[in-house]
């Protein structure tokens, strides 16, 4: 379901099974495809690509799209694998914004509990979404003050890993296998959806997809 609105730290994953490996080369995990004048998600040479065409200030709009993993559940312990490639954005920092947890569905689809990483060519950030509640925003990865964490650069036209990690009550953020970002949540209560939120003209591809409970 999309809406389309206009306005030093040890993980182990032995225990974990792979719920979702998808590279995007056939489509029998059944991708929403996108096709309207502004927002675009096309599967095609074994890619996720999603675009925004116009810029948000000309016109003030969000794709939020959204897959339910139904073996997926947001209040256990997880890994969120994948790589991808940001081609250009309206920003000079920004890359892409994944979500996971709750969107709930009646009129459409509302966001009821969901956490968002936002992420940029040199830093990263949580933030996390709560119905009637709104948004709250971390810190960046640059803000923090921990040692453990490095500092990474991404180039535009070039695939990259990212990995988003849920242990216990902390995120975890690694970037081409580093750790980049470490912040403690409270645990969503529930939630199988996985997806992103597009409102800058931007366009970025997903590859080898990998989700691990």
């Amino acid at each position: 379901m999309v809406l389309l609105v206009f306005l030093g730290f040890s993980i182990c994953y032995a225990q974990q099974n792979v719920i979702l490996k998808e590279d995007f080369e056939g489509f029998e995990n059944n991708w929403q495809l996108i096709n309207t004048k502004e927002f675009k998600v096309n599967q095609e040479a074994g890619t996720l690509s999603i675009r925004k065409a116009t810029e948000n200030q000309i016109i003030n709009g969000c794709m939020w799209y959204k897959k339910t993993i139904p073996s997926f559940n947001a209040d256990k312990n997880f890994s969120i694998e994948f790589e991808a490639k940001s081609i250009s954005s309206e920003f000079a920092s920004n890359c892409f914004d994944f979500i996971w947890g709750k969107m709930q569905e009646y009129d459409g689809t509302r966001k009821l509990s969901i956490y968002q990483i936002d992420f940029n060519l040199t830093n990263v950030r949580l933030a996390k979404f709560e119905l009637f509640k709104g948004w709250k925003y971390y810190e960046w990865s640059d803000e923090l003050k921990d040692s453990s964490l490095s500092a990474f650069k991404i180039e535009r036209g070039n695939f990259n890993k990212f990995e988003i990690i849920q242990k216990d009550n902390i995120i975890m953020v690694k970037v081409n296998n580093s750790l980049v970002y470490k912040m403690p949540i409270e645990l969503q209560k529930i939630g199988s959806e996985i997806g992103f939120q597009q409102c800058l003209k931007s366009e970025w591809e997903m590859d080898n997809l990998i989700i691990k409970q």
